[in-house]
């Protein structure tokens, strides 16, 4: 039996390397050209690299049938543009591709997943993405400590400082989308903490990620981290855990140390600050008030248009919220459809967690493949809150990041099903003599 100290090899190395060229490809490398259009060039060196390594590997390529739930979108824009059919023009075709793409992104992770890991030796991926998550973190350090240098502006075109202190990014552009990527290993970590046997590393690690998430200065990472928090903390008693009472009372002392930490230290939080004295006069920051204006727009126009999406879509209007801009772009259909879309990564993940927990529990199946189911659908929980004020899964960086996820999750419902029949066969096999 293979062992889990056996090294990579280099299929796995080729494979593994295309989260690190997901997290810290540098976008920005040519500073003259707009950063929409190099985000856009992303993607496309995203599909390179994947169809290169599947290549390079000569694996089999395999469809997750939850791959198919892009198609959703895809079939709403195709509903709505019929209607627009006298301003068609090349935005149509590009976001038309989109979801094209990010189901092709899904099939190549899953393919990449499936032919060169198993059961077995699925810390590899734990280590791995534990040593994206460790650059990341350096990555938010040297924005804090050296701000706006050339070295770091590859690696994300926004302004680290403003004349409202720092707001450190990392390589996902919007700090609410750092936050969305850091829920994913503050899951891990958590479980770790608890139940696996490195608890110092996992502690640490934990509290690096709330700081980065407490630095970040992002109204939406704070609230989505609670509530995201609470709902770990009640998920526990779904999965029968026992750490219930133990999350809430860490994440308390947490909350309390930082704060402390914060004041003694007199860390610029002037985003925050800023916001809740203009709150406290009955006002909204700039911030807040452009989305609610954006919110008031879209449903105005969605619903007026909810058979084809506003007209004014086409006008370069921006409407930070995942939901709404759907309604927006491409009618009522275009909110059914991204809603359904997002209703059934959680249902997903949630199947396959609950059921890598009793597997886990029977030991039939890896601790690494049950923190990693719990972390996935941690994730997809939390999407659905970040796209309240944003777009974590159709949008730059965060959209392969989440076409990886959910990768991952077919991928470890995969082994748990092949690991049942294999179990299943031996046992009729052992009837037989």
């Amino acid at each position: 039996m293979q062992k889990n100290n056996v090294p990579l090899n280099t299929a796995q190395w080729l494979v593994l390397s295309t989260l690190f060229v997901l997290c810290y490809w540098p976008t920005y490398f040519i500073p003259t050209i707009d950063a929409a259009v190099m985000q856009k060039s992303y993607f496309v060196v995203m599909l390179a690299y994947l169809t290169l390594i599947v290549f390079a590997t000569r694996i089999k390529v395999s469809i997750p049938n939850v791959a198919f739930v892009y198609c959703l979108p895809l079939f709403a824009m195709l509903i709505s543009f019929p209607f627009a059919i006298r301003n068609f023009s090349a935005f149509h075709f590009s976001v038309l591709i989109k979801p094209i793409l990010l189901f092709s992104y899904v099939i190549f992770f899953y393919s990449l997943l499936v032919e060169n890991f198993n059961i077995i030796n699925s810390i590899k991926i734990k280590k791995a993405l534990t040593t994206i998550f460790i650059i990341q973190l350096i990555v938010i350090l040297l924005q804090i400590v050296f701000g706006d240098i050339a070295a770091l502006k590859i690696l994300s075109f926004k302004d680290v400082y403003s004349g409202f202190g720092f707001r450190a990014p990392g390589t996902f552009d919007w700090v609410y989308i750092t936050c969305y990527f850091l829920s994913f290993f503050i899951a891990v970590y958590i479980i770790e903490f608890f139940f696996g046997s490195n608890k110092k590393a996992a502690a640490l690690y934990i509290i690096l990620a709330f700081l980065a998430i407490f630095l970040s200065q992002s109204k939406t990472g704070y609230l989505a981290t609670v509530i995201t928090a609470l709902y770990f903390t009640f998920f526990s008693i779904i999965l029968r855990l026992g750490i219930a009472k133990k999350i809430m009372l860490s994440m308390v002392i947490l909350l309390t140390s930082f704060i402390f930490l914060i004041v003694y230290f007199g860390v610029n939080l002037d985003y925050i600050t800023r916001f809740i004295d203009l709150l406290q006069q009955g006002h909204l920051d700039g911030s807040t008030s452009t989305r609610k204006g954006q919110t008031l727009l879209a449903l105005n126009e969605g619903f007026k248009h909810w058979y084809s999406g506003s007209p004014m879509s086409l006008k370069g209007v921006i409407i930070e919220n995942s939901y709404l801009d759907y309604l927006f772009r491409y009618g009522l259909l275009g909110l059914i459809a991204f809603t359904s879309m997002l209703f059934i990564f959680y249902c997903y993940s949630l199947m396959v967690c609950m059921k890598c927990k009793k597997l886990y529990d029977r030991e039939l199946a890896s601790f690494e493949l049950f923190q990693l189911s719990v972390a996935c659908h941690i994730s997809f929980f939390s999407a659905t809150l970040y796209s309240f004020t944003g777009t974590p899964v159709d949008a730059y960086r965060s959209a392969l990041w989440s076409s990886f996820l959910i990768a991952l999750v077919a991928f470890i419902n995969r082994l748990n099903k092949k690991h049942l029949k294999t179990l299943h066969n031996k046992t009729i096999a052992n009837n037989k003599f």
